[in-house]
């Protein structure tokens, strides 16, 4: 299915089907042509759309997408903005639920399979001391704590591209209930 039949069967404007794919919230392959350059299975639309009857407001543009003009467009900021400061415990007992099967340390591989960013981004992180790690010769290694607190961080959480999986936590976080108060 291409971007115009897809844009079609969920009822939704040109505009809107391209923020969509642009911004991965419906999965999808790019051809690398300039023009037909989505290619999108059924399945994930049907998925997309009952997501979207449940969760409507994962899927709303930013409110800058539609304006032209002198207007500078940032689609790729996601509004999704975790109030942190009064829950940083709740945030930190969901990563260590995630967590919990994985080995106290943990190399960067994972932490790229867990998070979705690129392991050049997760290597930039540790060089920049934004995450900790352990340096071994030809290898970082991070144990779990290090990573939980990374994860709980606001410069973490106010990442303007953030991955399909950290937008994902973020909703996870959001309705995550573990019984505590």
């Amino acid at each position: 299915m291409n971007k115009e039949q897809m844009r079609i069967a969920c009822h939704i404007s040109k505009r809107t089907a391209l923020y969509l794919l642009q911004f991965d919230l419906i999965p999808h392959t790019c051809t690398g042509k300039k023009t037909r350059c989505y290619s999108i299975k059924k399945s994930d639309v049907i998925a997309f759309m009952n997501d979207r009857e449940v969760n409507p407001e994962k899927y709303i543009a930013p409110d800058n997408w539609y304006k032209y003009g002198e207007v500078d467009v940032k689609a790729y900021k996601i509004r999704i903005q975790p109030q942190f400061d009064a829950d940083k415990k709740k945030c930190r007992r969901f990563y260590e639920s995630k967590l919990s099967s994985q080995p106290d340390v943990i190399d960067v591989g994972a932490v790229v399979d867990f998070t979705g960013y690129n392991r050049r981004t997760v290597s930039q992180w540790i060089r920049l001391g934004k995450l900790r790690a352990l340096v071994l010769p030809q290898k970082y290694m991070i144990p779990k704590c290090y990573l939980i607190d990374w994860l709980c961080s606001d410069e973490y959480n106010s990442t303007n591209r953030k991955t399909r999986e950290h937008v994902d936590m973020l909703w996870e976080i959001s309705k995550w209930n573990d019984g505590r108060c």
